[in-house]
């Protein structure tokens, strides 16, 4: 009843999928909120004010599902948690203030990802994973990641970021892969490549557009 609840939701008009999201299943949703025909599908949902979720986005899995105000985002994007009751699974996702999504991303929900403050997933086709395969006693076994992007930062296109943590105000260069963490530096950084690696330091005053 609830999944069929959820799924009608997407289609009905802006003031009574509110009234379903607040009421029915007890999310905070904040003033101002614009949410077109995705589907949600979250244990708990918290949500700022002034924050717009455009259309065909799937939302599902998450036990947390939270997005700080001014947040935007676009079309065709994919959240999946693993729907699992195993505690382990933190399925978490944090988007701070003024979070910017594009259009045909993924991210991968399995552990906990935390997107920070004015942080923008530009361009399309990036994807995040926040689990891995490991073969504990020669058994493979999926275990969770976090995945943390800093405050300020930037994710160009294609890029794939798995079980990593990006500093505050980094670029990450189209098509990258990023597969290990980076350390914050007094700089601002342009970490690009396969595997991913810093390619240049710039000066916190400059403004950098993700290219060599």
């Amino acid at each position: 009843m609830r999944k069929i609840l959820l799924l009608l939701a997407v289609i009905l008009p802006h003031l009574l999928k509110l009234f379903i999201y607040r009421r029915v299943m007890g999310w905070e949703i904040g003033k101002q909120v614009k949410i077109g025909f995705s589907y949600i599908d979250c244990d708990q949902v918290f949500m700022g004010d002034n924050i717009r979720i455009r259309h065909f986005n799937i939302i599902r899995g998450l036990k947390h599902f939270q997005v700080g105000s001014n947040s935007y985002i676009a079309n065709f994007n994919e959240f999946f948690g693993n729907n699992s009751s195993d505690e382990k699974w933190k399925n978490d996702l944090t988007l701070g203030e003024g979070v910017l999504i594009m259009s045909h991303h993924f991210i991968d929900v399995a552990g906990n990802v935390t997107i920070g403050n004015h942080t923008t997933i530009a361009g399309r086709n990036t994807h995040i994973w926040s689990h891995s395969l490991t073969y504990p006693h020669d058994i493979p076994a999926l275990v969770p990641m976090d995945v943390s992007i800093g405050k300020e930062a930037y994710i160009g296109a294609r890029s794939t970021l798995i079980g990593c943590s990006i500093p505050d105000r980094a670029v990450i260069g189209a098509g990258s892969v990023v597969n290990k963490s980076f350390a914050a530096e007094s700089c601002r950084l342009l970490i690009a490549g396969n595997p991913a690696t810093i390619k240049k330091r710039y000066d916190n005053s400059i403004v950098i557009d993700g290219q060599e």
